[in-house]
């Protein structure tokens, strides 16, 4: 069996305090089996990266790095109507833009270890 492999199967364990981390960013429901399956196949395939010799290699700025970049001109045409803008917002914070709150309500730690708890995870 390589290396791969063995990084490919192994299982992967997620702390629930990550789990609620990732689904307040992701605004992704992980508290069904599926969910949380959904999660440890994205991480087992990140995973592989760690098996890769870049030794030698530069890190890279951009993929399109070999080729000249041109800026357009960049020329104002309009502005100065930020008051106008914020008020098509329905929640603004010191002149910013407050966005939602996310499309699933997150229950509470306790809440999803009952849930997992009478799962066949």
């Amino acid at each position: 069996m390589t290396h791969l492999q063995d990084v490919h199967n192994k299982p992967t364990q997620i702390p629930a305090d990550l789990v609620d981390k990732l689904e307040q960013l992701a605004l992704v429901d992980f508290r069904t089996k599926q969910g949380l399956d959904c999660l440890e196949k994205a991480i087992r395939f990140a995973d592989q990266l760690h098996v890769v010799d870049t030794s030698g290699f530069e890190p890279m700025d951009s993929v399109l790095e070999d080729r000249a970049l041109y800026l357009r001109e960049d020329a104002v045409k309009e502005g100065d109507c930020a008051e106008e803008l914020l008020q098509l917002s329905k929640n603004t914070v010191e002149e910013y833009f407050v966005a939602p709150p996310g499309n699933i309500p997150l229950p509470k730690r306790e809440e999803r270890a009952a849930l997992l708890k009478h799962s066949e995870f």
